[in-house]
């Protein structure tokens, strides 16, 4: 009895090993036009400080990450609104607190880095060289896309990353702003 239950569940794995094969010849296609994507009106959901100096000493995310959405008084992130056209950008404050990222009003919009990722790669969400730079007023903003895991969902979401420097040139702290498509 041993015996056929051996022999049965070796060729159970033979037959299991044999019968599977790739989807396709090792192509992924080829890459994703994210402008597209991110064409149309985006608002401010969530907003996070992270203290760079923390997170590269390795400190638990709790003492990194702090969610700074409603911390302001009447001054709330959710009235940011920003839409994206096919090379031109308007943004609305509202009583947010982002002028001190970005100007309110009409510009451009263009991709930092033109690097060409693999479907899986950006499937995947790993994106971190690439961003958009915004033109407002005369005023240039780098925000870098940290992912692209939730722009596909059914409610389309964001992250874009803002880094504050200090007054030598080094990265202090980041703040992570979760969008939303409207």
């Amino acid at each position: 009895m041993m015996k056929i239950l051996k022999y049965s569940l070796l060729i159970c794995l033979v037959v299991m090993f044999t019968k599977c094969s790739p989807d396709h010849n090792g192509s992924f296609g080829g890459t994703v036009d994210r402008t597209i994507q991110l064409i149309g009106t985006w608002k401010i959901e969530s907003v996070f400080q992270i203290d760079l100096d923390a997170e590269k000493k390795s400190f638990p995310e709790f003492a990194t990450k702090v969610d700074i959405t409603n911390t302001v008084t009447n001054m709330p992130f959710s009235d940011f609104e920003m839409t994206l056209h096919n090379n031109t950008i308007s943004t609305t404050l509202g009583m947010s607190p982002m002028a001190y990222v970005i100007e309110e009003g009409q510009g451009t919009w263009n991709w930092i880095s033109n690097d060409e990722l693999s479907l899986v790669n950006q499937e995947l969400g790993i994106n971190a060289s690439s961003g958009i730079t915004t033109s407002i007023n005369g005023k240039e903003v780098q925000l870098f896309i940290s992912t692209f895991s939730g722009i596909t969902a059914p409610t389309p979401t964001l992250s874009l990353n803002y880094k504050r420097i200090d007054e030598v040139g080094n990265d202090v702290m980041r703040y992570e702003y979760i969008l939303v498509k409207q």
